[in-house]
């Protein structure tokens, strides 16, 4: 954070924003300014540094804005006292003790005191006199700076100004996407209070969410809505920011408190996107990096072994790190790895070396989300009986050493196998089944009717089986392509020779997919060549598969 009289805000309209620094040219060279400021005073008395750091203030946009930047360049420095190994606090109070026991008033009694105590000190009196005040403020030495490009420093700054703004918060509000475990475990180490709800996506003002996602929202009480520990709760809540902007996408709400203007009460509201460029990939000392490196991906060395031996498998379930959160209740729980496919989710919660008491909370919380498909990797050094009791969909594995793959994907395929089931049964019951699906255009895409179904592709292709379209024709195992289409298509194709030529006109006549079954629909064989494929030619029988003009309207056309 800066020092509150550093803050700059614009208020209007009851809301409160920082006045952000902008990254354009002027203010580059501001920070370089500042930089080259820094930089050449290395080896100077901080006074000399401050009387040239007001020089820059005089000529700068604003005094607020220099001495911020200057707040966060100093804390890059390095400063020592020049007292040659003499502790300056001692030497003032020998020398102070001399004089005031020998009552010096003039010029030669002070030097005779000087060089009485400097003698007993066994150092030169002018050694001495120098080290005197080496420790007061203006006299420190810059030692040592390490320069800051003035982009990143700008972007230092507006983080700064955001922080400093929420020290003075009532309440903060906020959501982000993605970075959920960051983001509570820096919560719950810096002792924040907070409740948690989800939100149902593309609710108002919701810029947070994306892919029709759920919105968590987090409410935290903010350090000027407690009674005590005010500043050390308000440095909390700064710290936690970082952690917030690394996300994805991210938007905070808070009520800000401003003591200067009676203690009226503004809002401030920003999202990622608005100050996207502002503070983008800014990296603060001491916080988590914005981007986590593939390497620290993972809690620990079993998470990333189970990690990586799934993902060899080839299951068709795709294993996302760190879903979005569960709420337990009042708490929130955000389980190590997810399972998706075709809209199903499985969740995976490794449990490795915990003590009783934490593990005791965790079968606590676990009991709060029995609803939904959760798999337990629980090592077997630490088993335990209650967690056997979580509820239908949530199945314990034990371990010792590694997470076993086997049983997880046993379950994952039995959970496929009873999802299937229950969404083919659900086609067929509702609406008048298969023949009740409103089918337009000249391609039909089986995975898009199973989107707009809300089902696996799989549960509709076996729907669909035996079945149809009046007027359409099955192309390959995802698609309905019309007659009339195929005609056309057929039409195209006459003259074209080479596979590559055919391939092309079919994706020019508007069907993106399935363009090697289409040319099998209409009776086209491919003829090699050798290996090379811009040499394959095509050749069609004399009787097609599904000729357009001879299949019977309505009745099941299957290609083999």
């Amino acid at each position: 954070m800066l020092p509150s009289n550093l803050l700059r805000v614009k208020i209007s309209g009851g809301k409160i924003r920082p006045l952000y620094a902008a990254l354009d040219s002027d203010h580059v060279a501001l920070g370089q300014s500042l930089n080259d400021v820094y930089r050449e005073g290395v080896g100077r008395k901080k006074g000399e540094l401050i009387d040239r750091l007001k020089g820059v203030e005089n000529h700068g946009p604003d005094f607020k804005l220099v001495r911020g930047l200057s707040a966060l360049l100093e804390r890059r420095c390095v400063f020592e006292a020049d007292s040659a190994g003499i502790n300056p606090m001692e030497a003032r109070r020998a020398v102070f003790r001399e004089a005031s026991r020998s009552r010096a008033s003039s010029t030669e009694e002070r030097e005779k005191v000087l060089r009485e105590v400097s003698t007993r000190l066994g150092v030169p009196a002018e050694v001495l006199e120098r080290a005197l005040f080496s420790d007061v403020d203006d006299e420190l030495i810059l030692r040592r700076f390490e320069p800051l490009d003035s982009q990143t420093l700008l972007k230092r700054y507006n983080l700064s100004l955001m922080q400093t703004l929420l020290f003075k918060a009532l309440r903060v509000e906020f959501s982000a996407s993605g970075n959920w475990k960051n983001i509570f475990r820096e919560v719950k180490w810096l002792g924040l209070i907070y409740s948690v709800e989800r939100q149902a996506a593309g609710s108002a003002g919701d810029k947070a969410t994306q892919g029709g996602q759920s919105r968590f929202v987090v409410s935290l009480d903010g350090p000027l809505s407690l009674f005590k520990m005010t500043e050390r709760y308000g440095t909390a809540m700064a710290r936690l920011l970082p952690r917030i902007i690394a996300a994805d996408s991210w938007s905070i709400n808070a009520e800000i408190l401003a003591r200067s203007r009676g203690g009226k009460v503004y809002s401030f509201e920003v999202d990622g996107e608005e100050v996207k460029e502002l503070v983008a990939d800014v990296r603060i000392e001491g916080s988590l990096p914005a981007k986590r490196s593939s390497a620290g991906l993972y809690d620990s060395t079993t998470e990333a072994n189970f990690a990586r031996a799934f993902l060899s498998f080839g299951t068709g379930w795709t294993l996302r790190r760190e879903p979005e959160p569960l709420i337990a209740g009042t708490h929130v729980m955000i389980p190590d790895f997810a399972f998706d496919k075709d809209g199903m989710r499985v969740y995976l919660e490794v449990v490795g070396f915990w003590t009783p008491e934490y593990l005791e909370r965790k079968v606590a919380k676990l009991s709060l989300v029995s609803g939904v498909d959760m798999i337990i990797a629980a090592d077997e050094r630490l088993a335990c009986s209650r967690l056997k009791r979580l509820g239908e969909k949530t199945i314990v594995i034990y371990y010792d050493g590694e997470v076993p793959i086997k049983p997880i994907i046993e379950h994952l395929r039995e959970r496929e196998v009873s999802v299937v089931s229950e969404q083919v049964e659900r086609i067929r019951s509702e609406g008048g089944g298969a023949r009740g699906l409103s089918l337009r255009g000249d391609t039909i895409s089986i995975d898009e009717l199973a989107e707009q179904r809300g089902v696996s592709a799989a549960a509709m292709k076996i729907a669909l089986q035996g079945f149809v379209p009046e007027g359409y024709v099955k192309v390959g195992d995802h698609l309905f392509v019309s007659r009339s289409k195929l005609g056309e298509i057929d039409g195209r194709l006459e003259g074209a020779e080479m596979l590559s030529e055919a391939l092309e006109i079919i994706e020019a006549s508007g069907v993106k997919q399935e363009g090697g079954k289409v040319l099998e629909a209409l009776g086209y064989t491919s003829v090699w060549d050798g290996l090379e494929m811009d040499k394959v030619k095509i050749s069609k029988k004399e009787t097609p598969i599904a000729s357009p003009a001879s299949a019977t309207p309505g009745s099941h056309t299957d290609t083999p």
